[in-house]
């Protein structure tokens, strides 16, 4: 046995590892709030600082994820090099500075540059805390709890909205009454109530203890040792099929994302306010769960088929996505209302398992720059050319006669077929 093995430090207990997951949990959900809060802020933003619907969708879009995406690569690199808690902390510090600019900016400008600070906070996070929980976890919790920390983002996505919804009624009700600032547009104070709290949260981060970095040479069954020795540009030869399967689900959840809304809407004349709020609550249990399930599954098919299990197990919920993505076509709005939910807790499958690879096959040194190229194609590929998919293929390929749904379904299908040849040749080359 390695002498380094024998002396290695045990995992953190369960109830300990548990507590820090929670906590993880916990702070995305807190980032999507405040990332998310301005949508629900659009009109008197609008009115307030007369910008147009253009400079608005660039405060929506490109000001966070610009920054998100590339300074991504750059924090993981120092996730791997730093303490991770501490990197989360500074992170929350930032994001919840951009957001209090946001209360006070007093022009398009202004809030631009806020809106690139909240990004520049929030691209920390999720390098650094997937790296901190893979040295929490045992390898063979490991999808699980990376399963977990994801059903956070997938809940934040949906739950943002309904805590930033509560809290705008809290303003309304008089939350700042009698306070020196109580004559504020109720939009300044909205980002005012969200992001004081978020100043308060590295006080919980701070319980978290830094785990021990597991050496190279003591990987398990899961982690060849021969991986000691990997580099990054060898790592991304290697999995670069999974990475592109993972950004593709991105792609493609941005794209069902942005439009199944306006499908229902357009096509079945339903309510914009019940869309919300019934397609909310379902792609929350949806993604959520798909999210938790892709997680225990992955742990149990690496368990059963070796290293190569969670590979098998991303491409076998590729091929699982496509007859939810006929459905989507459906010429019903319960066919859309039960197809979309369901593509995306197999989309969250993928997901969870993909990631899951490719934290098993990457060196604990190079885990948080894997992560952030990883979320960095998520935001380049997905939040960058996903809804646009969608509107090239109703325009070139179906016309606008044909509606959203022809359109929605032929971009998932199309990219998810893309997705499992990529990994078929994988699994195939890695049996020969």
């Amino acid at each position: 046995m390695n002498d380094a093995a024998s002396v290695s430090p045990p995992y953190p207990g369960i109830a300990r590892a548990c507590s820090v997951l929670l906590i993880l949990f916990a702070t995305a959900v807190l980032a999507y709030t405040d990332r998310q809060v301005l949508s629900l802020l659009v009109d008197p933003v609008r009115q307030d600082l007369a910008i147009s619907d253009t400079q608005m969708s660039l405060l929506l879009g490109v000001a966070f994820a610009a920054v998100y995406g590339v300074a991504g690569i750059p924090l993981g690199f120092l996730a791997d090099r730093t303490s991770r808690r501490n990197l989360i902390v500074a992170g929350v510090l930032i994001w919840s500075v951009g957001t209090l600019m946001c209360a006070v900016a007093p022009s398009f400008a202004m809030l631009f540059a806020a809106r690139v600070v909240v990004g520049l906070g929030e691209a920390v996070l999720s390098p650094a805390a997937i790296s901190l929980i893979s040295d929490t976890f045992e390898p063979k919790h490991r999808g699980l709890a990376v399963g977990t920390f994801f059903t956070g983002i997938a809940v934040g996505i949906g739950g943002s909205i309904l805590i930033g919804g509560g809290v705008l009624d809290l303003v309304r009700a008089g939350l700042f009454a009698a306070t020196p600032v109580a004559d504020w547009p109720q939009w300044r104070l909205v980002f005012l109530a969200v992001g004081l709290p978020s100043l308060l949260w590295p006080l919980l981060l701070l319980t978290i203890r830094e785990p021990v970095r597991r050496h190279d040479q003591m990987f398990t069954a899961a982690e060849s040792p021969a991986l000691a020795t990997d580099t990054l540009p060898r790592l991304l030869r290697r999995m670069a099929p999974v990475f592109i399967a993972v950004a593709i689900a991105s792609m493609v959840d941005n794209a069902v994302g942005a439009w199944a809304p306006s499908l229902l809407i357009r096509e079945f004349a339903a309510d914009p306010a019940r869309v919300g709020v019934q397609l909310g609550l379902l792609l929350m249990l949806g993604y959520g769960g798909g999210m938790l399930a892709g997680g225990a599954l992955a742990d149990r098919f690496a368990r059963w088929r070796g290293p190569r299990g969670k590979t098998e197990l991303c491409c076998l919920a590729v091929l699982a996505t496509l007859p939810a993505a006929v459905m989507i076509n459906s010429h019903s709005a319960s066919g859309v209302m039960l197809a979309v939910p369901v593509y995306f807790a197999l989309s969250a499958v993928v997901t969870a398992s993909g990631l899951s690879a490719i934290l098993d096959a990457t060196p604990n040194r190079m885990r948080g720059q894997a992560m952030a190229i990883s979320f960095f194609l998520n935001v380049a590929i997905g939040a960058g050319f996903g809804p646009t998919a969608v509107a090239l293929a109703g325009d070139h390929v179906f016309g606008a006669a044909a509606g959203l749904g022809p359109a929605i379904s032929f971009t998932v299908v199309v990219s998810y077929l893309l997705a499992a040849l990529v990994l078929l040749a994988a699994i195939r080359a890695r049996r020969t």
